[in-house]
């Protein structure tokens, strides 16, 4: 289990299934759109592009002897990714929106099965995890205890995913998808059949209330980009990029590892930033 206690997995949109099962019309232009904004921050690309403007000059110089501003490299970049994403992001919150009152509904009445005992939820002692972790004892670490209903506040936050029950912090709140699949009838008006696994993608993701930052659940997670060319243009700026392209590779590897808890390899950095990568290292 990673070191944040969220499933190193993502869903980064609802699928078809998820439409048909609650009666949700099905937008063709969503798809497509929800593809392309997914992990790109488009609610943050104005606030970067201020940034960016706002910053001092940092020159770099082409192979050819002509220089660029990175930053005004960077801040044009932004414009022209938000030029073509805020249209479609426009599209990805109107349907994804329709989600929302399923989502919220189903988990209050999922409140109602666990006072009443018909479901369970369990978590991670967070304090005991640190301490496992440590001493290098993770299949300690990663046991869950039972959370007792009694503890759970009427206006608790489960997006939140952590609760404070007396001195002890707990975190990676979970209950049985098998036994919410049980109660569906219950928890969702009029459901159509669907798989455990569509059922169960839709009730653990609040897709449909998703801070940028935030981990989504179902499929494999994905490096954010836009962190990496920034550090890149930091250590640019500050005169401490390494002097060579593949130094440099390693240094943002170890970075996203370090700062952003992912692992890229070589070949994804190279590949996903191989444009600024090439311009810093062009003379070489």
């Amino acid at each position: 289990m990673p070191d944040d206690l969220e499933p190193s997995f993502v869903i980064p949109w609802f699928e078809r299934p998820e439409f048909e099962s609650l009666g949700i019309p099905v937008d063709e232009e969503y798809f497509g759109a929800a593809e392309k904004c997914f992990m790109q921050d488009v609610r943050e690309l104005p606030a970067k592009i201020s940034e960016y403007e706002a910053k001092e000059s940092v020159m770099v110089e082409r192979d050819d002897g002509t220089s660029f501003n990175l930053w005004e490299e960077e801040a044009e970049r932004c414009r022209k990714l938000f030029a073509e994403l805020e249209p479609l992001q426009a599209i990805v919150d109107s349907t994804e929106a329709q989600f929302r009152i399923h989502f919220e509904v189903a988990w209050a009445k999922l409140f109602q099965l666990l006072a009443n005992g018909e479901i369970e939820c369990t978590a991670i002692d967070f304090d005991r995890w640190d301490n496992c972790v440590e001493r290098e004892e993770f299949e300690e670490a990663a046991q869950f205890e039972l959370i007792m209903a009694s503890s759970i506040p009427l206006n608790f936050d489960w997006k939140q995913n952590k609760i404070k029950i007396g001195a002890r912090n707990f975190a990676a709140l979970r209950v049985r998808t098998d036994h919410v699949l049980k109660h569906r009838e219950f928890l969702l008006p009029k459901p159509k059949p669907v798989t455990l696994g569509q059922f169960g993608s839709f009730f653990v993701s609040s897709n449909t209330d998703r801070p940028a930052a935030r981990r989504k659940r179902g499929r494999p997670h994905e490096v954010n980009w836009g962190d990496l060319r920034e550090h890149l243009a930091n250590l640019v700026e500050g005169g401490l990029a390494p002097n060579t392209k593949e130094s440099c590779i390693y240094e943002l590897i170890a970075y996203a590892e370090k700062e952003l808890g992912k692992s890229p390899s070589r070949s994804s950095v190279q590949r996903n930033l191989n444009k600024e990568l090439n311009l810093v290292y062009a003379q070489n």
